[in-house]
């Protein structure tokens, strides 16, 4: 069923369907009837697309990071998408896998869609910065979230990453930790990065900052396992590790579990986000928590303040958020205040 077919139904035009489906311009109130009559009769319901094209204007919301399995992407997504839902929008949704190729093509399509905003995880060395600075000339808003793009002038939502890092290594401290191993991974901000809260922290304890005890991974649970392999073959191995990121904390219990090492009884273990697998498998592991679903919320926000024009449209807005310290009992090693 079409809209032309409802005319052809109705007896009357095209252009008098989409006046009665879009509430625009004037139909005759008996017209108006016929032609309700015929899609109550159908259900018909037009394609949101096609409606769009009509109207010239899209309800459409793109939504582009690197996949939604991730626990942190996939909070993220489920708060943009009820925002998306109160406010009547729809979201297209493109996962980029990290790849700036794919993120690339992600943009040109949204844009193609015709959309109205776009909120995006961007890639690490992205290469869409011109579209995305085009969109945002055009009318068309664009939301970082959680990393920024060098060089580039958009609203952003950012979590203060050195103080979350400075936070758990003080909670490290308070449990006796001075050898401590940090798993890092590409740093998504220019200015106060995790390894920064981890040099100022170790600085200011007059703890010898060790090169050997800074493992540079890569956003995968791989890179996590490898970390933990390496810093636990050290002869003067770490008391504590600290992941700075989800899929890095699986790695490292992952290699824990094959070596029969315990988190919180043989080693400190503070990781990146609450991941609710490993609570529902048992395991308490203190984390850092990032405030996922109020960073896609507050970026639904911003995007909202950009379409309605109620703030200066030359002003670039960073929100920079806190994350939590989740306490579980991980952060403690026996060694810690003495030999291994």
């Amino acid at each position: 069923m079409t809209i032309k077919d409802i005319a052809k139904l109705s007896g009357v035009s095209v252009s008098t369907v989409s006046r009665v489906l879009n509430d625009s311009g004037y139909v005759k109130e008996e017209t108006r009837k016929k032609v309700e009559e015929v899609i109550s009769k159908y259900n018909f319901r037009p394609n949101a697309i096609a409606r769009s094209l009509i109207k010239s204007e899209t309800s459409l919301i793109a939504v582009i990071m690197p996949g939604r399995m991730n626990p942190f992407m996939t909070h993220i997504l489920d708060a943009i998408e009820e925002c998306a839902d109160v406010y009547g929008h729809s979201v297209l949704f493109y996962n980029t896998n990290d790849d700036a190729d794919r993120e690339l093509r992600a943009v040109e399509q949204a844009l193609e869609h015709r959309v109205t905003g776009i909120l995006i995880l961007p890639v690490i060395g992205t290469r869409a910065l011109e579209d995305l600075e085009t969109a945002e000339k055009s009318g068309i808003p664009v939301i970082l979230i959680d990393r920024e793009i060098p060089g580039a002038s958009f609203d952003s939502v950012i979590m203060d990453n050195r103080k979350a890092v400075y936070d758990a290594m003080q909670l490290l401290f308070q449990n006796g930790h001075r050898s401590i191993g940090i798993i890092t991974a590409p740093e998504v901000v220019e200015k106060g990065t995790r390894l920064d809260g981890y040099i100022e922290a170790l600085k200011e304890q007059n703890i010898e900052i060790r090169n050997d005890l800074i493992y540079n991974g890569d956003f995968n649970e791989e890179s996590g396992y490898k970390a933990c392999e390496k810093f636990l073959s050290l002869e003067n191995a770490p008391t504590a590790i600290l992941v700075s990121y989800s899929s890095g904390t699986i790695g490292c219990i992952r290699y824990m579990n094959e070596h029969n090492i315990k988190p919180g009884r043989d080693i400190g273990l503070v990781g990146f986000d609450d991941i609710s697998t490993l609570n529902m498998l048992g395991y308490q592991i203190t984390v850092v928590d990032r405030p996922k679903r109020e960073m896609g919320k507050l970026a639904y926000e911003l995007l909202m303040d950009r379409l309605n024009g109620s703030i200066d449209s030359a002003r670039c807005r960073e929100c920079l958020m806190d994350a939590k310290l989740h306490v579980r009992g991980s952060e403690f090693c026996s060694f810690a205040s003495g030999q291994r």
